[in-house]
């Protein structure tokens, strides 16, 4: 999401000046390699700052607020596009809650440590539904204002719950949080990454409304063009991809199954005997 969130910003950087806070491992060096040869920023090894033509890359860890600091410092406005997500969550916790928590609180005192920040500054922050847990038929249609219960062990979503809070109890005046559904990447390679056994977690019988990283990148960046008088700002929103992007968890599977040659989810699991009523 945030690749797709970038690339819809460089594609009206005649508009901004983009400043990007990114971790300086190997992945990120090569996925930004073409446009920091465009916009001619100096190589820098470690963590840093280098600016260039229309783009600027802070070379940090959110989970550092002087980094966070640097990158924000001069911000007309902030799109948080970063996350922790399961299932690395799962198997490191501690590292879900330095980004998913840590890292949104050093964000909005960044923001509240810019002069002006707090009554000048946009904030668009993503948080999750995974914040409202699972929804199963038939109270499946999820509203913002229902009750933050995660699923049980659902780590994550206890950490972007308390993300989201630093959020709504800040003294910015222009923030919004968009609860994103499921983000289906629209590479395919990216997509197939995602086969890991948290993909058995969910119940069959949930329903669905996922969104296309395109999609959730297009609809962070749209936040800009919000006027600050809007009443959109201080607001929470669930995000999903619309009628077309709605399925249940039960033809979800055959369908990501079927991408691996596998017929259907009962070639490779058993269900409950009762789950073919659920699913009629």
């Amino acid at each position: 999401m945030g690749f797709e969130a970038f690339k819809c910003l460089w594609a009206r950087r005649g508009e901004f000046d983009i400043v990007l806070l990114l971790r300086p491992s190997d992945k990120n060096r090569k996925l930004m390699a073409p446009f920091i040869r465009t916009a001619g920023l100096p190589r820098i090894d470690g963590p840093g700052r280098a600016d260039g033509a229309g783009l600027s890359i802070q070379w940090g860890d959110a989970a550092v607020y002087d980094d966070v600091r640097a990158a924000i410092a001069g911000a007309d406005a902030v799109l948080d596009a970063m996350a922790f997500i399961s299932p690395q969550a799962d198997y490191h916790p501690e590292q879900a809650r330095a980004v998913n928590t840590e890292g949104v609180r050093n964000i909005v005192r960044a923001i509240e440590g810019e002069p002006g920040g707090s009554e000048r500054i946009l904030f668009a922050y993503t948080g999750t539904v995974a914040e409202t847990g699972d929804r199963m038929p038939p109270i499946h249609w999820g509203r913002v204002g229902d009750p933050l219960k995660p699923s049980i062990y659902d780590f994550y979503a206890a950490t972007k719950i308390a993300g989201e809070r630093a959020v709504l109890e800040s003294g910015i005046r222009h923030w919004a949080s968009l609860r994103m559904t499921y983000i289906m990447p629209v590479d395919y390679a990216d997509y197939m990454s995602l086969m890991d056994p948290i993909m058995f977690h969910m119940p069959l019988a949930s329903c669905m409304e996922n969104v296309s990283s395109r999609d959730a990148g297009f609809g962070l960046v749209n936040c800009l063009d919000v006027p600050p008088d809007s009443d959109f700002w201080r607001r929470a929103y669930n995000m999903g991809g619309g009628p077309g992007m709605r399925i249940t968890a039960y033809d979800y599977q055959n369908r990501a199954l079927a991408c691996n040659g596998i017929s259907c989810i009962e070639a490779v699991a058993e269900r409950p005997r009762a789950l073919p009523a659920l699913l009629a």
